[in-house]
């Protein structure tokens, strides 16, 4: 039987620097795949960012991270899983290839989070942003880093250091 592997759910606004902040974090984790919703969504010729759109690009990344759970890798699974609800899905469809589950939050600001997004080749429609920063649930327990004010480097650091 292979060894189940670890689950780090990473979430935030779109722009807040969960994709570099979780690139950097796999780099320094032995074993580690990052799996991006946003990898999954420029496959699409046109995305819309619609809710149907967004199932189909969660349920890739889902799939994606079991196999690789079940192979025994840590799985970064990178997202903006803005509700609760969303994170618990992600949660019981994969806590059974998982020996742990760790949240981490990555907290930005709307301005700079805005920023940051419209210097983006795919640049996310920025009423779209303003719309999720508003809705967005910032998670009840997670590992929280405030990229706004640590380097990714910094932020990196301190998840793997309350990882392990």
């Amino acid at each position: 039987m292979r060894m189940r592997g670890r689950l780090v759910i990473f979430c935030g606004i779109p722009g807040s620097g969960k994709t570099t902040v979780a690139k950097v974090t796999a780099q320094k984790l032995p074993n580690a795949v990052h799996v991006q919703t946003d990898a999954v969504r420029g496959m699409l010729s046109h995305p819309n960012f619609g809710g149907d759109e967004s199932e189909f690009v969660y349920d890739g990344c889902m799939a994606v991270a079991g196999q690789a759970l079940r192979r025994g890798y840590t799985v970064l699974l990178d997202g903006t899983f803005m509700r609760e609800e969303y994170r618990t899905k992600a949660k019981d469809q994969l806590g059974k290839y998982s020996s742990r589950i760790d949240v981490v939050y990555v907290a930005c600001g709307l301005e700079a989070a805005l920023k940051r997004n419209s210097s983006r080749k795919a640049s996310i429609p920025p009423e779209k942003v303003r719309s999720i920063w508003e809705r967005f649930e910032e998670p009840k327990r997670a590992i929280r880093v405030d990229s706004a004010r640590l380097r990714p480097s910094q932020a990196a650091a301190r998840i793997v250091g309350a990882l392990f």
